[in-house]
């Protein structure tokens, strides 16, 4: 497969408006790309406003923002590319990731600074994402990424053809995945070599060089948990993961650490910035509390039907339970009616005839509308309830996917329809528990033990979560030990 790619893409080179040689900054090779270094510089600010829509914005703890900016300052100066400009953000997501766009662009999210154990990890993150941009990589997986849209594309008109609208989203959120995965399919390599010039300037700008594979690691022991909490197995193949957590790459870290001389942790001083951090869901995206969403902001609530697990994204509630039940809700601006049944039909579901088309209405007296369709997902055919309901605001609606693999039972549409005549706005209740969750600093004192400790935590599966942040398996909880709790306030 790779035989047939690699000179398709030399083809496209050659077909665009000619390859540039450019000398890579952390090897030295001569490379040829269609990007030139001015290419990146634009590609990185015209992108910039679409990441920070994709991931919620900036977070909003300032402290927090300037000790990302900081750090990342820092490491920048021992690379290879000290003098060209960085701008480094910290997103405003629960999601564990950091990544790098071309023109030295990098992001790190509030949920990976929640994980990270000390200074000495937040800088070999950074220092990993700016080892993809001093070695090119971005550059060159945007060049592989023009590439990888072609199935984009073929996927979409595959699935309007095939579904109808609906089909078509549906095949476009495949076809993304699959040319996300044609992309990161090449980077295993480079994965490694970022991993490599991590150490490297780790060890440059003073901190300890194995920060990288101590921090590897707490990936992969989050990752586990995450995957137990949602009830599915860690099965993401690697070469499908834009940062691969295994124990390879944290046996390549510790090897490129081995050897050289220890150095700075800094574990007070990061503890001190990220104290009060949000941690999870934040006020501007919503909560998930159980099998209700809560959206303080907005001023609505909904339950999904039992057995449902729900994961909040800044752009959708996604939802699955077992037995291919899929949950998916969102907010969408109509072009042309205020009218929840004719948005429904005539705009949203265009493709396809609905069946069972009728108004409703939620337990607010909200209008809305629902239908029954069939759609294509993850290659097998399902019935679908889609649901649209007004928001409050012209031609603004809360819109409803509730699937099933194969078909629905008469139990999967009375739980369906009730999950949209569920939204409503919030009560008192609700309003004083739509509240975040924070990270909060503790030093534990004589006579506190780590059951004592994970008591004073607010979240659910306590203990599991104090457990990972606080990397019990490699430092026991002692007196004058400093903690993190998940408190709400």
């Amino acid at each position: 497969m790779r035989t047939g790619i690699v000179p398709l893409a030399f083809c496209a080179c050659l077909l665009a408006t000619g390859c540039t040689p450019v000398r890579n900054p952390a090897t030295g090779e001569l490379q040829y790309t269609t990007m030139t270094p001015q290419d990146e510089l634009r590609i990185g600010r015209e992108q910039h406003p679409r990441v920070l829509a994709e991931f919620g914005g900036e977070a909003k703890e300032p402290r927090a923002r300037a000790y990302v900016q900081e750090i990342g300052e820092k490491v920048k100066a021992v690379s290879e590319l000290a003098d060209q400009r960085f701008t480094f953000t910290l997103l405003d997501s629960d999601l564990v990731n950091a990544f790098a766009l071309p023109g030295g662009y990098v992001y790190v999210t509030r949920g990976l600074l929640a994980l990270a154990d000390d200074e000495a990890e937040l800088a070999g993150v950074l220092g990993h994402e700016i080892g993809h941009v001093t070695a090119r990589h971005t550059a060159q997986r945007y060049d592989r990424a023009m590439l990888g849209q072609l199935g984009a594309i073929a996927a979409t008109i595959a699935g309007g053809i095939l579904a109808g609208e609906a089909g078509a989203q549906l095949g476009q959120a495949l076809g993304g995945t699959l040319a996300t995965a044609y992309v990161q399919g090449f980077s295993r390599e480079q994965e490694l070599e970022a991993d490599r010039l991590g150490v490297r300037y780790l060890a440059r700008a003073g901190y300890d060089p194995m920060a990288m594979a101590s921090f590897l690691d707490a990936l992969e022991a989050e990752s586990r948990l995450k995957a137990k909490l949602e009830g599915r197995k860690d099965e993401i193949p690697d070469w499908l993961r834009s940062h691969p957590r295994t124990r390879e790459r944290i046996r390549e870290a510790a090897a490129a650490a081995a050897g050289r001389q220890a150095g700075l942790r800094n574990r007070d001083r990061f503890l001190a910035a990220i104290d009060g951090l949000v941690f999870g869901d934040s006020p501007a995206q919503g909560f998930v509390r159980g099998t209700r969403f809560l959206h303080p902001e907005l001023d609505f609530r909904f339950e999904a039907p039992p057995g449902f697990t729900l994961i909040n994204r800044p752009q959708a509630v996604i939802g699955r339970a077992s037995g291919g039940r899929f949950l998916q809700f969102d907010l969408a601006t109509a072009e042309r009616t205020s009218d929840p049944l004719r948005y429904l039909q005539e705009e949203w579901i265009a493709r396809q005839r609905l069946e069972r088309l009728r108004r409703i209405a939620t337990e607010d007296g909200r209008e809305g509308a629902l239908g029954l369709g069939r759609v294509n997902f993850r290659n097998q055919p399902a019935a679908a309830v889609f649901a649209a309901v007004e928001s409050g605001r012209p031609r603004q609606f809360y819109r409803f996917v509730l699937l099933r693999t194969g078909g629905l039972s008469s139990s999967d549409l009375l739980d369906y329809e009730a999950t949209v005549r569920s939204l409503r706005r919030l009560d008192a209740r609700e309003r004083a528990e739509a509240r975040p969750y924070r990270i909060r600093i503790h030093q534990v004192q004589p006579g506190e033990t780590e059951a004592s400790l994970i008591a004073r935590m607010a979240i659910p599966d306590a203990a599991e979560w104090f457990a990972v942040l606080n990397d019990t398996a490699r430092r026991p909880i002692r007196p004058g030990e400093k903690v993190k709790l998940v408190v709400r306030e």
